[in-house]
């Protein structure tokens, strides 16, 4: 009878993001364990060269890589063979989310060690928490950047130990402005590396540690082989459909099983026609998701889609039922009924989760001024486009009622003027839909009150129905053109408070990034998209260039049509044809947040001697 090695354990370093060290944390750890005895062997490391990193490899054995060629072009590849040939006692896997070129063993890195620790190889590996399966969409949704390598959490919660490693935000920072050329630094840390980004990547960090830990100390208790199926307490049940938003509800889903310690189930429903139908093209994909979070697949047929995921719940015992919201037209629910509100009314015990759309993803800071003055329609307040509603229902009719002892003086064209001040006041406070609104019982109330024959709709003469057509042709005509006014003035409102905004982070990144006059300048010119800029410094003798885009840059602050004056006494100057009234609004406000947060920072060194 053979024996079959037991299954090797992994260990991972996750990081909050690129830079925190997760491979000099994974070498150092590689040293630790050889120097215990350990028989320890690098498979693959992404040194990217940093001498520190390098300097951990000394002493560890280093299996060879596999020189790979693709389209023209030479790669470097864990040599997979090698490895298990060599079958030492740990191999250290750097880059777990990578993808392997065309023709290697498996397509996917994570793949490789899988077969490593089949065949009772320890792993100690790294990877990011932006290449955890069920975080990649909130990941992009903070950073902007779609993630396209990824790690099923079936692997990375049957590690056997996780550590992460979290950097402060300003701390890693720093440490990527002196890493990258300065070039690459300040659109990382005007990107990627915003205080923001990092901040909510910590957050979700820490939450898939506390979530994952209780799993894994289970484990840590228990050398035996891991728990079947059937002991899983709780189920979660998430509905498969072919909405664009289905991989971002199933790794809710996911999330929320993981939460609960509960058993991951996703289910599609079909309709049963009677002929023989292939699966829809998108199944299959999700299918694939579902498996790499850990999940199993169930197919139920039923008309009513609503009773028949219940049903599956209540005999599979699920107490939690997970639902995409509904893209369909409120007209459309209205005429064939909502699964979701079906589900709900009828889901006794179980919990229904809704899930909303995702966010569009966050844009990263953009990089030159055009993009960041882009406008948006501006909706009105909700407290506003009521009062506009009431507005529309009652003034007009006030007004008739008010009008109406002097309707033989008025007439109807005097009724009709004085009820179109009515309209102008609707698309002042509610816009354009309530301005149509008053426009039409303003007509029906001319024309009932002040046409013959009165307290009657039917108009007698051609003249009357002339009048009522030309005040609905101007109503709406002046209802739309007041409405674009308004919101234009609530835009013009905005762009001030966004350019204020926008100015002060804008200081903070650059403040914080560039460390020399001409990282300064080249930063600003970047960033506002102008062709001359100019850092100068007072001397006894005139103003001396520090740093300058180009020769064409102005040698005083008279010259040049903008200068702001920074907090240790050296001016900016700027120039361009495409500078305008409007950037050089923005430039103002940005020169004097650069000079506060300059001189917020030279207090805090002073605090700090």
């Amino acid at each position: 009878m053979t024996s079959t090695a037991p299954r090797g354990t992994l260990r991972l370093y996750l990081g909050i993001a690129p830079g925190v060290g997760k491979t000099y944390a994974l070498l150092a750890e590689g040293r630790r364990l050889m120097e215990a005895g350990d028989d320890v062997a690098v498979g693959v490391v992404e040194l990217h060269e940093r001498e520190d990193t390098a300097a951990q490899l000394d002493a560890l054995e280093v299996v060879p890589v596999r020189r790979m060629r693709y389209r023209g072009t030479e790669f470097d590849e864990m040599d997979q063979a090698a490895l298990l040939a060599r079958h030492p006692h740990t191999v250290l896997v750097d880059e777990l989310a990578h993808t392997n070129v065309p023709g290697s063993r498996h397509d996917r890195r994570w793949q490789d060690v899988e077969e490593l620790l089949e065949a009772g190889i320890d792993v100690v590996s790294a990877l990011n928490i932006q290449h955890l399966e069920s975080l990649s969409d909130e990941v992009e949704d903070v950073t902007g950047i779609p993630v396209r390598e990824t790690v099923p959490d079936r692997l990375t919660a049957a590690a056997e130990r996780v550590e992460l490693l979290d950097v402060d935000p300003d701390t890693l920072r720093r440490r990527v402005s002196h890493l990258y050329a300065p070039d690459t630094a300040d659109r990382a840390l005007a990107g990627y590396f915003r205080p923001g980004n990092l901040a909510a990547l910590r957050t979700l960090a820490r939450r898939w540690i506390d979530d994952h830990a209780p799993t894994q100390a289970a484990r840590h208790a228990s050398s035996g082989p891991p728990a079947p199926t059937a002991v899983h307490k709780e189920r979660v049940v998430v509905a498969l459909t072919g909405d664009p938003e289905g991989d971002h509800v199933l790794r809710r889903a996911a999330r929320l099983a993981t939460a609960t310690r509960a058993q991951l189930i996703g289910v599609h429903v079909h309709e049963p026609t009677g002929l023989a139908e292939p699966d829809p093209p998108w199944l299959e994909g999700q299918r694939r998701l579902l498996t790499e979070l850990g999940g199993r697949y169930a197919q139920i047929a039923g008309t009513d889609v609503a009773r028949a995921i219940l049903d599956f719940a209540e005999n599979e015992h699920a107490y939690h039922l997970v639902l995409g919201a509904s893209r369909r037209t409120t007209t459309y629910e209205l005429l064939y009924g909502s699964v979701i509100g079906r589900a709900i009314h009828h889901a006794g015990f179980v919990e229904v989760h809704v899930i909303p759309f995702r966010r569009p993803p966050r844009r990263p800071l953009a990089t030159h001024l055009p993009h960041l003055t882009r406008h948006r329609k501006v909706p009105l307040s909700p407290r506003r486009t009521a009062v506009g509603w009431l507005l529309a229902v009652l003034a007009p009719l006030a007004m008739a009622a008010v009008l109406l002892p002097a309707r033989a003086t008025l007439g109807l064209a005097g009724a009709l003027f004085c009820t179109l001040l009515t309209v102008v006041l609707t698309a002042i406070v509610g816009g354009f839909r309530p301005a149509v609104t008053a426009t039409v019982i303003g007509f029906l109330a001319a024309d009932f009150l002040y046409t013959q024959p009165y307290y009657s709709l039917r108009v007698t003469t051609a003249i009357d129905l002339a009048a009522l057509l030309a005040f609905a042709v101007v109503g709406t005509t002046v209802g739309l053109l007041v409405d674009l006014l308004a919101r234009q003035g609530l835009q013009a409102a905005r762009s001030r408070v966004e350019a204020k905004n926008l100015a002060r982070l804008l200081a903070d990144v650059i403040a914080d990034g560039p460390r020399t006059p001409q990282e300064l300048v080249d930063a600003l010119r970047r960033t506002f998209d102008l062709d001359t800029i100019a850092l100068l410094r007072p001397t006894r003798a005139g103003w001396h260039t520090e740093a300058a885009t180009n020769d064409r840059a102005p040698s005083s602050p008279d010259e040049a049509p903008f200068s702001a004056q920074l907090a240790d006494g050296r001016v900016l100057v700027m120039a361009g044809d495409r500078l305008t009234a409007k950037d050089a609004q923005l430039l103002r406000e940005f020169a004097t947040q650069l000079r506060l947060t300059q001189e917020r920072t030279q207090l805090g060194r002073l605090d700090d001697t």
